[in-house]
C-alpha cells in the first residue's frame, strides 16, 4: 500500500514538473508555433489556384446483349464482340486513362505546353501564364533542360505522368454513371480539355468499331454465302444485322459512347488549395513540435547537470 501511495506521489510530482517546463517556457512555445503559423499562411498564400471542370456522362447502349445472347457463341468463333455495354464502358475508361490516348492528346494544338509548363492563370486575360525556364509562349519553344532520354521536348510518357494527376474517373456501379474531373491553374483549359477528352474518346472509339465491323461484315457476309445450313444462315445473319446497326451508330452520333448528361463547365471557384485546412493543421503540428522540443530540451538538460553532478 505504501509502495502504490509513493508511486501515485512520483507520478504527481512528475506532472507538476511537466506543468511548470511548460509553462517556464510557454514564450518559447508560443514563438515558435507563431513562426511556423506565419510561415504556412505565406506559403499557402504562394500556392498557386487550381480549379476542377466535372462532365456526368452515361454510356450509349451500343447492343442489346439480351437478344443476341443465343447467338454468342457463333460471334466468338467469327471474331465478333457480344460483350455488351459493361464490357463497352470499361474499354472506354481505360483507353481514356492510357498512354497511347494521352499521346493523341498531345497532337493537338497548346496541349502539351499547357500540361508541362502552365505555372499559373492571368485572370485578367485569361491565358495560362508557362513559366519561361520550361516552355517560351512568343517562340513556341521549349528552353528546358533536357530529360533523362535527352529531349528537350516532352515525351508522351512524361506527359502520361502530368496527365494522371489531372485526370479523375469514376463510374457509379449502382447508377451506371460516369464522372470525369480535370484539374488545371486554367478553368477556361480545364473546360476546354475535358471536353476534348470526351470528343477524342468517342472518336477513336468510333473509329476502331468501324474498322471493327468492316472487318467482320466483309467475313460474315463471305460465310454466309458459303454455309449451307438454315440455322447458322440465321445466326450469321443476326450477327450481320447487329454489326450494320454498330455501323450506323457510328455514323449517326457524334456522341458515340458517352453521351454528356452534365457538359464539361468553366469552373468560377478554385478546388485547391484549401488554404485555411494548410494553416489550421500547420499551427497544430508547430504547437505539438514547440511542445516536444521543449520537454525533449528540459530532459537533455537535467540529464546533463546530473551527469556533471556525478562527475564533480
Amino acid at each position: 500500500m505504501t509502495n502504490q501511495q509513493n508511486q501515485v506521489f512520483e507520478d504527481e510530482i512528475d506532472l507538476r514538473e511537466l506543468f511548470e517546463v511548460l509553462w517556464t517556457n510557454k514564450i518559447r512555445i508560443i514563438v515558435i508555433t507563431g513562426l511556423i503559423s506565419f510561415s504556412s499562411i505565406v506559403i499557402s498564400l504562394m500556392m498557386t489556384n487550381y480549379y476542377t471542370s466535372e462532365s456526368v456522362l452515361i454510356a450509349r447502349d451500343q447492343q442489346d446483349s439480351g437478344s443476341l445472347s443465343d447467338f454468342s457463341g457463333v460471334a466468338s468463333l467469327v471474331g465478333v464482340d457480344l460483350s455488351g455495354d459493361g464490357a463497352s464502358v470499361f474499354k472506354v475508361l481505360e483507353i481514356i486513362q492510357s498512354r497511347e490516348f494521352t499521346k493523341h492528346l498531345i497532337t493537338f494544338d497548346n496541349v502539351l505546353p499547357s500540361i508541362m509548363a502552365a505555372e499559373s492563370y492571368d485572370t485578367s486575360s485569361k491565358k495560362i501564364i508557362f513559366d519561361p525556364e520550361i516552355y517560351d509562349e512568343e517562340s513556341k519553344t521549349w528552353t528546358r533542360e533536357p530529360s533523362a532520354n535527352g529531349n528537350v521536348i516532352p515525351s508522351h510518357l512524361e506527359a502520361h505522368r502530368e496527365y494522371a494527376d489531372m485526370l479523375s474517373v469514376m463510374k457509379d456501379k449502382i447508377t451506371g454513371l460516369i464522372s470525369i474531373k480535370i484539374e488545371h491553374v486554367s478553368p477556361v483549359f480545364a473546360h476546354d480539355f475535358l471536353s476534348l477528352i470526351i470528343q477524342e474518346a468517342n472518336n477513336l472509339n468510333r473509329e476502331i468499331d468501324v474498322k471493327t465491323t468492316t472487318k467482320a461484315l466483309t467475313y460474315l457476309k463471305a460465310e454466309l454465302s458459303q454455309t449451307p445450313q438454315v440455322e447458322i444462315k440465321k445466326s450469321i445473319s443476326k450477327l450481320i444485322e447487329n454489326q450494320l446497326e454498330t455501323k450506323m451508330m457510328a455514323s449517326i452520333y457524334d456522341d458515340y459512347i458517352l453521351i454528356p448528361l452534365e457538359p464539361p463547365f468553366i469552373p468560377d471557384k478554385k478546388s485547391g488549395p484549401v488554404r485555411s485546412l494548410i494553416v489550421i493543421l500547420s499551427t497544430l503540428l508547430a504547437g505539438i513540435f514547440s511542445v516536444m522540443y521543449v520537454l525533449i530540451r528540459h530532459y537533455f538538460s537535467d540529464r546533463k547537470a546530473l551527469s556533471s553532478k556525478v562527475d564533480a
